[in-house]
């Protein structure tokens, strides 16, 4: 994935994001909750836990929910299938996901695979034919939905992901999960902590 992470000019008060927060609730708790659900996954995956697979298509689907408010001013609606969910989105903006379907549909199984008898992909030795080799097509959406993510970078860089990401102890909880062999995040982090400097001096030291 080519990222550009452009530095729009900041505009925005501290008081105008807090009220863009309160206007956007649906769409900014739901970012919140998806990257704890990344975080939580990486680390699963990470330490050969299934339990990340599920986790991850949790951290899709509720990004993707936010995504969907933000373009429709529309509550997402019920249900898991991430295929779904980003053909909704698809209907609001194009946002260049097709090229994830399989991901995606991929994830949606080991979703349903929490009880195997729904599992479509179910396998003998109750994996669902998850594979740690997964994780690097996983970052490379998860970072993407991030970057396109319709939310001013006023409120998106004081989100907790990015909280997490610049401002925990590299050697502990989140931040270390976030970026432990994450090869795709590594090309873009210098790029994003620059953004995330920018906006917290915009905001807090200016």
């Amino acid at each position: 994935m080519k990222t550009t992470w452009p530095s729009k000019k900041l505009k925005m008060s501290r008081m105008e994001v807090q009220k863009y927060c309160r206007k956007n609730k649906y769409a900014t708790m739901r970012f919140f909750e998806a990257s704890d659900d990344y975080i939580a996954a990486r680390c699963c995956i990470l330490n050969g836990l299934f339990s990340g697979f599920t986790l991850a298509s949790q951290a899709v689907e509720k990004i993707l929910k936010a995504f969907i408010y933000l373009e429709s001013k529309k509550e997402a609606r019920r249900g898991h299938n991430l295929l779904e969910l980003k053909n909704d989105l698809k209907k609001s903006k194009d946002c260049g996901l097709d090229k994830y379907d399989n991901l995606l549909k991929k994830l949606y199984d080991h979703y349903l695979a929490r009880y195997y008898e729904d599992d479509p992909g179910y396998h003998e030795d109750g994996t669902s034919g998850a594979s740690s080799e997964e994780l690097i097509e996983i970052d490379k959406l998860w970072l993407e939905l991030v970057e396109k993510l319709p939310m001013p970078d006023e409120a998106k860089y004081r989100m907790k992901f990015f909280a997490d990401l610049f401002e925990g102890n590299p050697y502990r909880n989140s931040k270390y999960w976030v970026t432990r062999k994450n090869q795709v995040l590594k090309k873009q982090i210098s790029t994003m902590e620059k953004r995330y400097g920018e906006v917290f001096q915009y905001l807090y030291e200016k």
